[in-house]
């Protein structure tokens, strides 16, 4: 598939993700959690989208055929937040204007997995993301519209 931004790409992992003699249904539940799920989708998004190679490099996870890097991110149960890993979890606070610098330069790969294991993918520009979220984060509410 070729990227296209603001376009959305729907996925169906039914039936083909499994882990030892555990249930489906626990290991969808376990996929809906961003910090695992996001390992996976990170290579993945390399199979779907050949034009992206897997770089796990400091603030960002990929770059395409042109340079143009970009950073996955996860849409959960508490929405999808774009700042720097740095700035996401306990102890940690947003520095708005260093998340926004960074947002502005970068592309993000936004993965709803709310629904796994049906997952919604998007590409968005980083400078549009933060025009419309200025806190660099997307509030579950805007689900539909950011996969939209």
């Amino acid at each position: 598939m070729q990227i296209e931004f603001n376009k959305t790409y729907k996925f169906n992992f039914e039936g083909s993700v499994s882990f030892g003699d555990l249930p489906a249904s626990i290991i969808h539940d376990m996929f809906k959690d961003g910090r695992l799920a996001s390992h996976f989708l990170e290579r993945q998004l390399e199979v779907w989208f050949p034009e992206l190679t897997f770089v796990n490099a400091k603030g960002h996870d990929h770059v395409d055929t042109q340079g143009v890097k970009y950073d996955q991110k996860c849409f959960t149960k508490g929405g999808l937040r774009f700042m720097p890993s740095t700035m996401i979890g306990a102890g940690r606070k947003l520095d708005e204007a260093v998340a926004q610098e960074h947002a502005n330069e970068i592309n993000y790969i936004c993965c709803d997995i709310v629904d796994f294991p049906k997952v919604a993918v998007v590409f968005k520009r980083g400078t549009d993301l933060v025009n419309d979220y200025a806190k660099c984060a997307v509030p579950f509410k805007d689900r539909a519209k950011l996969f939209a």
